[in-house]
């Protein structure tokens, strides 16, 4: 009886993967090794019949790439000559995920884990959804579980920010489990269409990471296209607000990045002054004449370094001494 009982549940399970769209997960790694497997183990003991993982690596340099290469099938394993960032990891992924012709990808940082039911709950949104083209979870706190960290993303054009809604608050039910419209989707987990993607274009390889989510969402809403966060989809990131908010390399991004959102998004000459001058600028000299001035010399000089790369057009990856945390005390 066992072994009848066994046989029929495989033969459904079969069923299913042949019934049901097929859905891509892409995996970023970057020196990460021990995150992403604990991400692809999680993704791993999804409901989701029809799935596949591609994981990109970005020219680690701690041998994570080679113990990924050893793990994972090789048609679903690419190794990057160089560290393309969030948007150019991500992009190697979504190209291979396009040519095996699967219906929808997921997004997922190698640093999240993602509940077993949430592909499914995310897959069907879009499938009984034909108006929505991004969905994305509720993404909290993987050391404070019950924490919210994204409930989506809230953009005010007047003041060029990108904001996460909801963001330390305690989930007591305040979202329901109802979808709702938000902004952006946190490119941590973020599900859509490939036709979504073949309208839209790829992300933009200019930005690295950081705003990069923010301006292709915009890009869709330009189109008319929609995208809903569904709270009882559920993620949890191991993101360190502490040691982000000292990261020369996350200051670097932040200012570049922004200033070339809001030119991509159009948000005109005022607001790009008003952030350059009153809050990009500003913030240097506070770390320059300050009582701060020698703890956050690092932060002010990523700050400049920001401002200058975005004159000079240098996007994309950021220089060597901010990747590797060098940073000299001349940066012009």
């Amino acid at each position: 009886m066992d072994r009848i009982n066994k046989q029929q549940d495989e033969s459904k399970r079969e069923s299913e993967i042949t019934t049901r769209p097929p859905v891509a997960v892409i995996i970023v790694n970057w020196n990460n090794l021990n995150d992403t497997l604990a991400c692809i183990d999680s993704v791993r003991q999804s409901t989701y019949p029809n799935l596949s993982i591609i994981v990109v690596d970005n020219a680690s340099t701690d041998g994570s790439g080679k113990e990924l290469s050893g793990i994972l099938p090789q048609e679903n394993f690419l190794q990057m000559n160089s560290n393309l960032g969030f948007t150019g990891g991500n992009n190697a992924g979504i190209r291979l995920a396009i040519s095996r012709k699967v219906k929808y990808i997921l997004l997922l940082n190698n640093d999240a884990i993602i509940a077993e039911d949430a592909i499914e709950k995310l897959t069907t949104l879009l499938e009984t959804s034909p108006n929505v083209s991004v969905t994305t979870p509720m993404i909290y706190y993987h050391s404070q579980p019950g924490r919210i960290w994204s409930a989506g993303g809230e953009i005010d054009p007047r003041r060029a920010k990108a904001s996460m809604l909801g963001t330390d608050e305690i989930d007591q039910g305040q979202f329901d489990n109802i979808p709702y419209r938000v902004d952006f989707a946190s490119g941590c987990a973020l599900m859509t269409r490939i036709e979504t993607i073949e309208k839209a274009g790829l992300l933009d390889e200019r930005f690295f990471m950081y705003f990069d989510e923010a301006e292709w969402c915009q890009r869709l809403g330009s189109m008319g296209q929609t995208i809903m966060l569904l709270p009882d989809a559920k993620v949890w990131h191991k993101i360190q607000p502490d040691q982000r908010n000292l990261s020369p390399l996350v200051y670097y991004l932040m200012t570049r990045n922004r200033l070339l959102w809001i030119r991509c998004a159009g948000f005109g000459l005022f607001v790009f002054w008003r952030v350059l001058l009153l809050e990009s600028m500003r913030m240097a000299l506070i770390w320059t004449i300050g009582p701060r001035r020698k703890t956050r010399r690092n932060l002010r000089n990523a700050i400049i370094l920001g401002i200058r790369d975005y004159y000079k057009k240098r996007f994309g990856p950021p220089p060597a001494e901010i990747l590797c945390g060098r940073m000299g005390k001349n940066v012009l």
